[in-house]
């Protein structure tokens, strides 16, 4: 019987494969659909060895199936060659034919953009995070992907924003306003009066929309194709604070979700527990399928336990900041005796007053009353017409501002006194342009102004790109974790410090700022782009993919891996992330369940799955210790800036460090299937429980893919508590003084026993929290044990703990003739006359609420209520 060629192909090519058991479509490479091909064009790569059939049989089997030509040979960069075919001839029968080994669609390439000479065009340096490869080498933009900013509004008249509106092929689509511009937290009924489009009043959500979606090109979003919404839940500036809430938040996160969006990017935060109600709706949201990327927060300052909300909710990215690569901002050309100097200045300590002069002004650097240069005294000398330049340092930009103003000067440049940019806040009295400048600067301004007559000249619009000296190290601002559970916050971190982005054109269209507000809209662009790549993933698989294949960082002075409660999995990497073939998961090991005393290793389970359906993969583990971080000094008193062990000045004994082993040095993973690895993590020894430490790593995956020699990378971070982590005290050590009871005042007693206290003379507990605590109850007691009720403000739930520098750097509760019966404050009875104490309780971390041995307690001594 004689068969057509090429259905006789086929059935010779169906003999073959079954008899050696490999899938058909193993040996076809599939571009997801964003990669730009060439319809009906393939590369076909031929099988080595003596079996193989010699090219020019291979080609006369294609050239027998209709619609299908040869186009070309390769013989040095492989064994193949190229074909075209018919739209009705798939790869998949191409890949049946006899002899071929891969099968490979055409892909269309573009020459890249030059970057200009001050990189402006990629001012975050996105070959740093894999995006310009993601953009210009895969062709991802975000195409097709829906993203929800619940922010401050946005310009979307700039026109790298688009400068439109819901219209055709406009990328803002979506939206609303639920706020409007007169929302005042001070007013006893804030006045929510949306206008009928979420146009930004303040300037937060135009940046963060331009780090997203800003079109170039001043500026290149992370997902310039992708389709937006806004949703503005954040009023005008109102005596200097921008404003919103809980439920106004809730309105905007609901709206994104109805609106359908894939992620929903949250540049916000406030409280610190899973169960606060924005953390709450966003777990939800990611139950539901909804990637949600939320801002970490920025008080590194206050060390550990700073990490914010919805950032520490269940299933929810957290991002933490790194430094921009490059400052890009606002110069001022200063000019000299010793020469001329560009300086990158600060945004503006008020935006209704920019820093501006269009021609040359003088430029002076006075000397105050008190004989400084910090300005923080009078000027005795005028300063009419003149720019002041001022050191930082002793007294607030305010006094400084004010002391030049009253003495004439037109404009305040403040230069730093340390290394690194920051900008100043000035209240309303000052109404001159003030902007600080760097060390460097200010002192090359200074040297040149005691050579002789110096100017400053700042064109509006004129900008400049600088080499950062912190670039590519986590922000001194970003947040650390853990989470009150002890889970790894941040899960990410990206791009959040000096960042020059898009904003409302009537403050001056672009303006550099910093936050992890700004590295939320990067990893929010990442996911848009992994989504368009790999369309099937869902939120967990995304969440593994971005933590997996991150970079880990390390100090810039040490050269040691940063904590994961700073940095979580480290640097994003989209590149990496689109073509990883395997997911280890968890993203990360929280280990909050420690107690050494009972155990030499904690065993964890990592699950690996290979998502390559044609190749296995070999995985070796190896563990690599980072920082340990500790809230307390050496003397046992609370740090802000958590300290590091090991230091980087001494010797470190293996011991010291946290080490990871496994049952087994390497494992295989057949193609498109898992494999459980179990891992044994060792807990630093040497280190004193007493002082408190939290150890942490990285588990590093090397990947060997079958008949590959390069090889690729997948980390896992691990983290936890070195020692019992149950029994650690929540209040503060009594060293501080507190608890105590104080007068009304805030003045300690001393001698409680003589203190009176009645409906007209009230007394204060006060304490304060190291830990974050479930509950806390502080409660009157009579001498004789009997709990009269709570004390006003005594009772609380999921209380953060206190910050030094956040506004909240005590707790506390009155103590009066009246307490509640409940926890609620809703029954107050009134208390007979006797001696009573303050007893205060305080639940430590993963304690049983209703277990009254979970509860650190601290008593009074008895006083008297009259």
């Amino acid at each position: 019987m004689i068969l057509s060629s090429g259905l006789a192909l086929i059935a010779v090519c169906l003999g073959t494969v079954g008899a050696q058991s490999v899938s058909l479509e193993s040996k076809v490479v599939s571009y997801p659909p964003y990669v730009p091909v060439k319809q009906g064009a393939y590369i076909i790569e031929l099988e080595d060895g003596s079996t193989a059939p010699s090219f020019s049989a291979f080609t006369e089997s294609f050239k027998s199936i209709p619609n299908v030509s040869v186009s070309g040979q390769f013989d040095t960069l492989f064994n193949g060659c190229s074909v075209s075919a018919g739209s009705h001839v798939s790869a998949a029968q191409l890949a049946r034919v006899a002899g071929v080994k891969r099968v490979w669609p055409v892909r269309y390439h573009t020459l890249p953009f030059r970057k200009s000479t001050v990189n402006i065009t990629y001012p975050y340096l996105h070959h740093k995070t894999g995006v310009d490869r993601a953009l210009q080498d895969l062709g991802l933009t975000g195409r097709g992907i829906k993203v929800g900013i619940v922010d401050s509004g946005v310009d979307y008249n700039h026109a790298e924003l688009g400068n439109c509106w819901k219209t055709k092929d406009c990328p803002w689509q979506y939206g609303a306003d639920f706020i409007g511009d007169k929302y005042d937290p001070s007013s006893l009924h804030p006045i929510v009066q949306p206008n009928p489009t979420p146009m930004d009043c303040d300037g937060h959500g135009t940046h963060v929309s331009g780090i997203l979606a800003a079109q170039g090109p001043s500026v290149r979003g992370v997902a310039p194709g992708a389709t937006y919404g806004m949703y503005r839940v954040f009023s005008c500036p109102i005596n200097g604070k921008v404003s919103s809430s809980d439920e106004i938040i809730l309105q905007g996160v609901e709206a994104a979700f109805k609106d359908g969006h894939d992620v929903i990017s949250l540049s916000l935060g406030g409280g610190s527990w899973p169960e606060d109600p924005l953390s709450v709706a966003c777990s939800k949201l990611a139950k539901q399928g909804v990637v949600v990327v939320a801002a970490n927060g920025n008080d590194g300052a206050n060390g550990l336990y700073t990490a914010g909300s919805p950032a520490v909710g269940h299933g929810v990215i957290s991002v933490g900041s790194v430094d921009n690569w490059n400052i890009t901002g606002s110069i001022a050309v200063i000019s000299t005796p010793n020469g001329a100097r560009s300086a990158l200045m600060s945004t503006p300590g008020a935006e209704s007053h920019p820093f501006v002069f269009g021609s040359d002004m003088p430029l002076l650097a006075p000397v105050d009353a008190a004989g400084s240069n910090t300005g923080c005294a009078n000027f005795t000398t005028s300063l009419s017409g003149k720019v002041a330049l001022i050191k930082r340092g002793i007294c607030t930009f305010t006094q400084k501002a004010q002391n030049a103003q009253k003495a004439g000067a037109i404009g305040v440049i403040v230069y730093n006194n340390v290394a690194g940019m920051l900008s100043p806040s000035v209240d309303d009295s000052v109404t001159i342009p003030v902007v600080i400048i760097g060390q460097d600067d200010g002192q090359f301004a200074a040297d040149g102004i005691a050579a002789g007559n110096s100017t400053v000249r700042a064109q509006k619009g004129e900008v400049g790109t600088f080499p950062a000296t912190t670039g590519g190290q986590m922000s001194s601002f970003s947040s650390f974790g853990p989470s009150p559970e002890l889970d790894i916050e941040p899960l990410v971190s990206a791009p959040g410090g000096n960042i020059w982005s898009t904003y409302p054109l009537k403050l001056g269209g672009y303006a550099s700022l910093s936050g992890t507000s700004m590295a939320t809209p990067y990893i929010s662009g990442t996911v848009a782009l992994l989504m368009q790549a790999r369309p099937g993933l869902n939120v967990d698989e995304v969440r593994q993919i971005l933590s997996n294949t991150a970079k880990p960082l390390a100090d810039a002075v040490s050269g040691k891996l940063i904590h994961p409660y700073w940095s979580g999995s480290g640097l994003v990497n989209i590149y990496d992330a689109v073509m990883a073939r395997a997911i280890a998961s968890p993203s990360a090991l929280s280990i909050n369940t420690t107690d050494w005393s009972q155990a030499q290793a904690l065993t964890r389970t990592i699950t690996i799955r290979n998502t390559d359906n044609s190749k296995g993969v070999f995985v070796s583990l190896e563990g690599k210790a980072a920082d340990s971080l500790s809230m307390y000094g050496t003397n046992g008193s609370l740090t802000a800036v958590p300290r590091i062990w090991p230091p980087s000045t001494a010797g470190t004994s293996p011991t010291m460090l946290p080490r990871v082993s496994t049952t087994s040095p390497y494992t295989y993973v057949p193609a498109g299937q898992s494999k459980d690895v179990l891992v044994f993590i060792i807990p630093p020894y040497g280190l004193k429980e007493s002082e408190r430490w939290f150890y942490g790593g990285f588990i590093n995956l090397t990947l060997s893919w079958d008949r590959e020699t390069a090889k690729s990378s997948l980390a896992v971070p691990f983290a936890g508590y070195n020692g019992n982590y149950r029994t650690v005290d929540v209040l503060s050590s009594p060293s501080t003084g507190l608890p105590a009871l104080t007068d009304a005042n805030q003045v300690v007693i001393s001698d409680v026993s003589g203190l009176v206290v009645s409906g007209n003379s009230t007394a204060l507990l006060l304490y304060t929290l190291d830990l974050p605590s479930r509950v806390i109850a502080a409660t009157l007691v009579s001498s004789n044990g009997t709990t009269a009720g709570y004390l006003p403000f005594g009772y609380n739930e999921y209380t953060a703990r206190n910050l030094p520098s956040g506004g909240n750097p005590l707790s506390g509760a009155t103590i009066t003739n009246i307490v509640f019966t409940d926890k609620e404050a809703s029954q107050a009875v009134k208390v007979p006359a006797g001696r009573y104490r303050v007893q205060l309780a305080a639940l430590r971390p993963l304690g049983d609420p209703n277990n009254s041995r979970d509860y650190q307690k601290w008593s009074s001594d008895l006083f008297s209520i009259a």
